[in-house]
């Protein structure tokens, strides 16, 4: 199931942005595992949410639904939003490069066995990918989504990795 209460968290979205004076409009799109990534939507930029799978985080310390990721890919980041995070070698902060080196983690999200080639079906396989899309004249608060949901998330991967 992904995020749970995506629509509750965009409505808490959209109330403390109207706070500051903001308003946009945030479109969400569900992709379950297993999925494979998809191109950034002409005209929109993106928050992106990794979260173990309900079947397979039900067999996990870390449970069903937890985050893993959360990331943004801008108005002109279509490879970030739909390949890199399933490669570890497009870029240092990428889902499956960060995988690969913090394996003290393993054990609480259930991984037993991980190398570059088996990466990419892993998280395929094992993790919903919630995108959460802002139209282009809303770009400017990219940033802002992004750190909301990271702190109602909380990521298991965010800041340092070893």
């Amino acid at each position: 199931m992904a995020v749970q209460n995506a629509a509750f968290l965009i409505r808490e979205f959209n109330s403390a942005a109207t706070q500051l004076g903001i308003s946009c409009d945030v479109r969400h799109e569900i992709q379950a595992a297993p999925h494979k990534g998809r191109g950034l939507p002409d005209g929109e930029c993106a928050v992106y949410v990794f979260s173990l799978s309900e079947p397979y985080g039900e067999k996990t310390t870390a449970g069903a639904n937890r985050a893993l990721k959360v990331g943004k890919a801008g108005l002109k980041c279509n490879a970030r939003f739909q390949s890199q995070h399933y490669s570890p070698r497009a870029a240092p902060s990428t889902l499956a490069a960060t995988l690969l080196k913090t394996q003290i983690l393993w054990p609480f999200i259930g991984i037993t066995s991980l190398d570059e080639s088996t990466v990419r079906t892993w998280i395929e396989n094992n993790t919903d990918r919630d995108n959460f899309y802002l139209a282009s004249g809303n770009s400017h608060l990219l940033g802002k989504l992004e750190t909301y949901l990271k702190g109602r998330l909380g990521p298991v991967f965010e800041g340092g990795t070893e």
